[in-house]
C-alpha cells in the first residue's frame, strides 16, 4: 500500500505518482476534508482511465459496475451493506478492466472498526491512500 499525506506533496508530484498508479490499475482511497479531496480529484482526473463513471451512494440506487475505465465512488462510507457486498464480489471477480477511486470525508478505518463498513472491501479500495 502506498500512502500520501497531503499537502506535503506538491500537485505535480502527485500527478506523476498517480500516472504510475493509473498504469498499474491500482485502486485509490482519498480520505479527509471533502473540499481538499475535490481539488485532488481535479488534479488527478486527467490521469484516470476513461471512461470515468462517477457515483455517489443514495438509498435504493445500485452501484454501477462498469466493464472498463474508472469507477469514482464519492463518499464510499455511505454505501449500504448490500452494496458493499456487491462491490466486493465484483472486485474479487476481476473480469473487468476498471480502476476504483473512492473518497471519504472522514477516516474510513474507524468506520470499519465500528462495523459500519466491510473490512475486506476497505483493504481492496485502500491500495493507494491519500490522507488530507
Amino acid at each position: 500500500m502506498l500512502r500520501f499525506q497531503a499537502p506535503e506533496i506538491l500537485p505535480s508530484e502527485l500527478r506523476l505518482e498517480w500516472k504510475a498508479v493509473a498504469q498499474e490499475h491500482c485502486n485509490v482511497l482519498i480520505e479527509g476534508n471533502s473540499a481538499a479531496a475535490d481539488v485532488i480529484l481535479d488534479a488527478l482526473r486527467p490521469h484516470l482511465r476513461a471512461p470515468i463513471l462517477e457515483h455517489r451512494p443514495k438509498p435504493g440506487v445500485l452501484v454501477p459496475l462498469p466493464a472498463q475505465g474508472t469507477l469514482l465512488l464519492l463518499e464510499v462510507a455511505e454505501l449500504a451493506p448490500r452494496e458493499q457486498a456487491k462491490l466486493l464480489r465484483w472486485l474479487h471477480e476481476r473480469n473487468h478492466n476498471v480502476q476504483v477511486a473512492s473518497t471519504c470525508s472522514d477516516r474510513l478505518y474507524p468506520i470499519v472498526e465500528a462495523g459500519r463498513f466491510d473490512a475486506s472491501l476497505y483493504y481492496r479500495l485502500n491500495i493507494v491512500r491519500i490522507t488530507l
